[in-house]
């Protein structure tokens, strides 16, 4: 079912990150994370790049977190039951979240460590 107009696509996804938020508890996780390092960016007053790079981060971890629920939803209707084949699946899509999250902490560190040091 294809979306008539720009507005009503803007209208699902936003409906899409709203159902990632409400039932995915990692999603929640690192939202909690993300504000934390937000405020320690702010307080140690890091540089202009340094916010960029977070803001890249963090928005490509939370996109990754909702193709992965995407991912785990298209799995869960093709099957209940214990399939190797779609366990490797979940694992990619987890996969791809687990590389945002340690790109987004590499980041931290760089610019953290910068102003620390």
């Amino acid at each position: 079912m294809k979306n008539k107009t720009f507005i009503e696509s803007i209208v699902c996804a936003f409906k899409g990150m709203i159902y990632t938020l409400r039932t995915e508890k990692n999603y929640k996780y690192y939202l909690v994370i993300a504000l934390v390092f937000l405020v320690i960016n702010i307080v140690l007053k890091i540089d202009f790049y340094g916010h960029i790079f977070y803001i890249i981060t963090v928005i490509g971890v939370l996109a990754a977190e909702c193709i992965n629920t995407a991912i785990e939803h298209i799995c869960n209707k093709i099957t209940k039951s214990i399939d190797t084949e779609i366990k490797t699946i979940k694992d990619i899509g987890a996969g791809n979240v687990l590389f945002w999250g340690i790109a987004f902490l590499i980041v931290e560190f760089i610019f953290i460590g910068k102003v620390l040091i």
